[in-house]
């Protein structure tokens, strides 16, 4: 009996352990209800989980240069429907980014439309059909 679980067990760990889990937290330190625009130079591309973060110098209304951070979801759904990776940006681009400002007023944002320098828009939110 103890074996036939212990089998039983293991198949089980075997069948789920290749498959991929999808988790999420909360992300209510967005704005949701509003978005911004933001354009400037990558200083650093992280193309890690659980969520890949992207980091700009960004010439405030001041003119001086600020570092802002961006939130992308994970590598799986930017891979797998957009195929970034982790050379999608280099340090020198000059990228625009559309989305949820931090409800601090802080520099950061949820990214949700990236637009390249070439005009690429790429909405990160939404799989292409």
């Amino acid at each position: 009996m103890v074996k036939r679980l212990l089998f039983m067990a293991s198949g089980i760990f075997i069948v789920f352990s290749g498959i991929s889990i999808k988790a999420h937290h909360a992300n209510s330190m967005y704005d949701r209800a509003s978005n911004i625009t933001i354009s400037g130079v990558v200083t650093r591309w992280q193309f890690i989980n659980p969520h890949a973060g992207l980091w700009l110098e960004v010439t405030n209304e001041t003119n001086e240069a600020q570092e802002w951070s961006a939130e992308f979801q994970g590598t799986l759904d930017l891979y797998r429907h957009f195929q970034f990776n982790k050379d999608t940006f280099k340090p020198g681009d000059t990228i625009t980014l559309i989305g949820h400002p931090a409800r601090t007023g802080g520099p950061t944002i949820s990214a949700r439309i990236v637009i390249f320098s070439d005009g690429t828009e790429v909405d990160v939110r939404s799989a292409p059909d």
